[in-house]
Parts: structure tokens; C-alpha cells; sequence
């Protein structure tokens, strides 16, 4: 890609990104008033589920990669890597876990073969969540945007033909391990939508939105604020299209927000817990 047409979308992501924090704080600014906010046990449990999705990437960086490496130095180096991705974003995540692995090991080649398989099988999964969103739960989405009845199978038809293109030119031969993968990120994104349903239930009570709602709901979120550059670890990204995907079925724009900023937040704490305690347990074993 020409370093214009680089140039170019990182802006563009990094606009969205500010617009998408500006839209997030005045929703909450405007409604001030309406914040009873008190602690819940929720919240640190929300902190451990994500914790978990940790232990689970940590596995399917172990699956994909040729060479053996201990699985609490790849915890470590994830942890890590989530840290590292609110720098400059997704880039530096990546980067960073290449440099970490190609410290242990781990040749160019295949460091660069983990994050291509890594990333379609992630893509392959979220999109599989987002078809079951669309397909059961989109009607109002589809009804609001101009031409969405069209707009959104075609997106998901040219996405997934995408990934088809892209293996058939590397020829990545799918084995029974990127299943499991497919597998593993699907046990994160029904993680994910426990926790949201465990602050809602607590926290932020929003009658009408279920597991299988929240569950699907996010995985469109999540990948909207994966591939769009210039925005560090999809923030502002992911909790806008969150918002508004939910916002088209009725829902309170507030609760929704408040909903979001708080799974952000016990996101970021299971981030800083993971990185704190991985970097602590690495260096005390032998």
C-alpha cells in the first residue's frame, strides 16, 4: 500500500476515533444527572472473565506457532502486547509480539505466518457472530440505513470472499488446529457477552437485550474497531458502533453508553492485572 493511501486512512481512523470519544463523553455529560453510580461486585468480576480471555489467546498463540515456546512466557508476551496496543494501536500490538517471539526463537517467517493465521481465523469467527447478529436480530439496522437490506449481506458476502481470496493466494491449507482456533475465539466472544450481560444484570440494568444479543451485538463492534486504523485498541471505535447497533432496536442511548464504558474499563483492568502478574510470575520461575 502507497504510504499516501497510509497516510491517508490513519488519518481517517484517527478522526473517527476522536469523534467516536466526543460522541461517548457528551452522552454521558448530557445526562449527568441520571448517574447513581455505585461499586458492584460485577465489575471485578467482569476484570477475571476478561483475565481469562488472556489464558484463551495465550492458547491460540500456542496452537498456531511451529515452534515451542512455554505457555506463561506467551501469557507474558500477550499481556503484554494488550498493553502496548492503546500506543499507537493494533500495529504495535503486533509488532511488539514479534519482537518478544523472534527473542525466544521464533523465526521471521513464522512470526509473520502466526499473525496472518491469527488474524483471518479471528476475522473468520467474529464474522460468523456478526452473521447470526444481522440474520436474527438486525431487521431494525437494516431498516434504518438506505439500502441496509442489501448493504449488509453484501458486506458480509464481499468480506468473506475476501478471506477466501487471501488464503487461496497463500494457499493456507485449513488443519484441524485452526478449527480449534475458530473454537477458542469463540469461547471469547461468548465470554464477552457474559460480562456484558453480568454488568447489565448488576450495574446497568437494560431491560430487553439478552446473552445472545450482547453476544453477537459485540462481536459487529469488536470487529468494526479492529479494522479501522488510527484507533488504539478500537477505543471509541467499538463502543460507538456498540451503541448504535443497539440504539436502532429502541434501547436507551445513555444505559447503553454507560454499559460500554464500563466494560472498557474492566477491560483495561484486567489488562494492567495480566501484564503486572505475568511479568512477576515469569521472572520467579525457574
Amino acid at each position: 500500500m502507497r504510504p499516501a493511501i497510509k497516510k491517508t486512512l490513519r488519518a481517517f481512523g484517527t478522526l473517527a476515533t476522536l469523534a467516536a470519544v466526543f460522541y461517548l463523553l457528551a452522552t454521558l455529560a448530557r445526562n449527568a444527572d441520571r448517574i447513581e453510580f455505585s461499586f458492584s461486585a460485577a465489575l471485578p468480576a467482569a476484570a477475571a472473565l476478561f483475565c481469562l480471555t488472556h489464558g484463551i489467546q495465550a492458547v491460540i498463540i500456542a496452537a498456531l506457532l511451529e515452534t515451542r515456546v512455554s505457555y506463561w512466557k506467551l501469557l507474558r508476551i500477550n499481556s503484554a502486547a494488550q498493553i502496548y496496543k492503546y500506543l499507537p494501536g493494533n500495529i504495535a500490538h503486533f509488532f511488539s509480539r514479534w519482537l518478544q517471539l523472534r527473542s525466544l526463537g521464533v523465526k521471521g517467517g513464522e512470526n509473520t505466518r502466526l499473525i496472518v493465521f491469527e488474524t483471518l481465523l479471528l476475522v473468520v469467527t467474529y464474522l460468523l457472530f456478526g452473521c447470526v447478529f444481522v440474520t436474527a436480530f438486525g431487521r431494525e439496522l437494516a431498516s434504518e440505513l438506505t439500502g441496509g437490506r442489501v448493504m449488509l449481506p453484501a458486506g458480509v458476502a464481499c468480506a468473506a470472499a475476501a478471506v477466501w481470496v487471501v488464503i487461496k493466494k497463500r494457499a493456507l491449507a485449513p488443519q484441524a488446529r485452526h478449527l480449534a482456533v475458530i473454537a477458542l475465539y469463540s469461547c471469547s466472544a461468548l465470554l464477552f457477552g457474559a460480562i456484558l450481560c453480568i454488568l447489565s444484570r448488576y450495574m446497568v440494568p437494560i431491560p430487553g437485550i439478552g446473552f445472545a444479543q450482547y453476544t453477537t451485538g459485540f462481536a459487529v463492534a469488536y470487529l468494526a474497531g479492529f479494522v479501522v486504523p488510527g484507533s488504539p485498541g478500537g477505543i471509541g471505535i467499538r463502543e460507538v458502533v456498540f451503541v448504535e447497533i443497539f440504539r436502532q432496536g429502541g434501547h436507551d442511548v445513555f444505559l447503553l453508553t454507560q454499559l460500554i464504558v464500563l466494560f472498557r474499563l474492566a477491560a483495561i483492568g484486567a489488562e494492567l492485572l495480566m501484564y503486572c502478574l505475568t511479568m512477576v510470575a515469569v521472572r520467579n520461575r525457574p
